[in-house]
């Protein structure tokens, strides 16, 4: 094992590292005196690989030189089947290769995909322990990361989600100049009316822009496949692929909406599909660990009501809806919803859907990492007399009931302040209100 990481060491070196795309996450600056691991977690293919990448160039370029860095990806074939105590060759087919660093005052090493090796914390505790290295880490499970840094690494341990483009970062990936979105002329305003669009359509997938509309949707779908493989079936052991496969299918297609897995259970019945209802709660946790969709429970205090409301469902990027739609052309609300959500929860997780004491919903209440609550309702237009007066009673009752002085709607393309018993409600574009997020 250790010549083949002695391999894997020298091929990274010889490896001219992409450029020319900045990722907006920023990491947090250590003192040299900290030993933390820092972890990138998020779903397959959304830029994880690349952050660190990003990292090992901005090191570079502080002068950092490069036999201080090193890399590997443990997805990589000749690893397979690695076990925590190959993982010492690592250390000394580095150090083989580079005894010069054996003695250096701090190293920078970074793990893509350590969750493939069974008890790698162990490893990665060892290490923030004995020797001044600065380690950064990637993995696609949030549970499995995340229940290991709280158990072996707590306390040693930084933990940062990675999610895909965000509307900000797109328009930098299209090479659309920085905007102020407080002043815009008339023809920047179509412009990014247009992005927006196509944004909504495309999602940010890094790999997919740009592609054809049948291959973007191709290699969205094969992201899916490797996460039903990879990530579910191996890891937790599922036999029924099939039923697992149109479950999450399920998801995608009924994306922004409510999701009853008892109603669910009983179609699939109808199907002569064999499952129980318990494995469909299971795979639904599984296929969020995998950062593939989110299920936002109705909020209350209590958690009592909140267990019986179902939960509604929305993927980690809004160009899977397009991907997994019989008929895409009509998906524009459930992907502006989703692009909402995509956008509140890169800020937190604190994310819920408001039901009103009278039963109006209201599509997020939000809270920020201080605490401070939000309401955003969500709508592709507000013109129609009968849609405004629906959006606008339910966000102003779940602000009278929440004693909030603030609503927004977010809207395809319409822009209002309404002054209102309760306070405001501001109608906001989708495209002003996601470039507001970032």
């Amino acid at each position: 094992m250790k010549d083949i990481f002695k391999q894997l060491i020298l091929e990274f070196e010889e490896f001219e590292l992409p450029t020319g795309f900045e990722r907006q996450l920023k990491l947090p600056e250590l003192p040299p005196q900290v030993r933390k691991a820092i972890a990138f977690i998020g779903m397959r293919r959304s830029g994880k690989t690349w952050l660190l990448y990003q990292h090992i160039q901005n090191l570079l370029a502080t002068g950092i030189p490069s036999e201080k860095i090193l890399y590997v990806n443990f997805e990589d074939e000749r690893l397979r089947g690695i076990q925590t105590e190959d993982l010492q060759g690592l250390l000394e087919a580095y150090f083989e290769l580079h005894p010069n660093c054996t003695t250096s005052e701090r190293l920078y090493f970074h793990f893509d995909e350590i969750q493939t090796v069974l008890g790698w914390e162990t490893f990665v505790r060892r290490l923030l322990d004995s020797r001044q290295i600065n380690l950064y880490l990637s993995g696609s499970s949030a549970k499995l990361l995340s229940k290991e840094i709280a158990t072996e690494l707590r306390g040693r341990a930084l933990t940062r989600e990675v999610f895909p483009l965000n509307f900000s970062e797109y328009l930098h990936f299209m090479q659309v100049k920085a905007v102020d979105s407080s002043r815009l002329s008339t023809k920047q305003k179509a412009t990014l009316r247009h992005h927006v669009q196509n944004y909504l359509r495309l999602g940010g997938f890094p790999e997919t822009l740009g592609a054809s509309s049948w291959v973007h949707r191709e290699i969205l779908q094969s992201y899916v496949q490797i996460v039903l493989y990879r990530d579910i079936v191996d890891r937790h052991k599922i036999s029924a692929v099939a039923v697992l496969e149109r479950w999450i299918l399920h998801c995608l297609q009924n994306a922004a909406t409510l999701l009853s897995i008892n109603k669910v259970y009983n179609h699939f019945k109808s199907l002569g599909l064999h499952v129980s209802k318990n494995s469909l709660y299971e795979w639904l946790e599984y296929i969020e660990d995998a950062y593939c969709l989110f299920a936002v429970s109705c909020y209350d205090l209590s958690g009592k009501k909140a267990s019986l409301k179902p939960k509604k469902i929305y993927p980690v990027d809004p160009g899977l809806i397009t991907a997994f739609a019989v008929h895409p052309e009509m998906k524009l609300g459930a992907s502006l919803e989703t692009a909402v959500f995509c956008s509140l929860r890169a800020q937190t997780d604190k994310i819920y859907y408001y039901e009103t004491q009278n039963g109006w919903e209201v599509d997020f209440l939000h809270q920020t990492i201080e605490g401070k609550m939000q309401l955003f309702q969500v709508s592709l237009s507000i013109k129609d007399e009968e849609t405004r007066t629906r959006e606008l009673r339910a966000l102003a009752q779940a602000m009278k009931e929440l004693q909030l002085k603030e609503g927004v709607i977010v809207t395809l393309d319409e822009e209002e302040d309404l002054a209102i018993a309760e306070g405001t409600i501001r109608i906001v574009p989708v495209w002003k209100f996601l470039l507001e997020q970032t």
